[in-house]
């Protein structure tokens, strides 16, 4: 008699670990697939705003390159080009934009 109960528990015992692991999987791989998702879309929207970033940081060093190109050029125009010519480095916008100056302002196509 203690024998059949001991076999019985332990296939109940088995089964209910395999639908737990079953339960489990499942749960787990809807989640993943779920979250992998939207994941997607904040890892898209950080990248997006960090060139954003990126793209006005350089804008502000070419600014400022300006004014110091300007303390020796005091007659000059200032252009991007002239910045060039005087070997300074003139850095470009991380999404290919193209910039543009307007003033002492610097523009760039993809970023206002």
């Amino acid at each position: 008699m203690m024998r059949r109960f001991l076999d019985r528990s332990g296939f109940s015992t088995v089964s209910v670990l395999i639908a737990m692991a079953i339960v489990a999987l499942l749960y787990f791989g809807y989640f993943k697939v779920n979250s992998t998702v939207s994941e997607k879309k904040v890892g898209i929207a950080a990248i997006d705003a960090s060139r954003a970033v990126a793209c006005r940081a350089n804008r502000q060093t070419v600014e400022r390159a300006i004014v110091m190109w300007s303390v020796n050029h005091p007659d000059d125009v200032p252009s991007l080009e002239a910045l060039e010519r005087d070997g300074i480095h003139v850095p470009s916008c991380p999404e290919g934009g193209s910039y543009e100056l307007v003033g002492r302002e610097v523009h760039c196509s993809k970023h206002p």
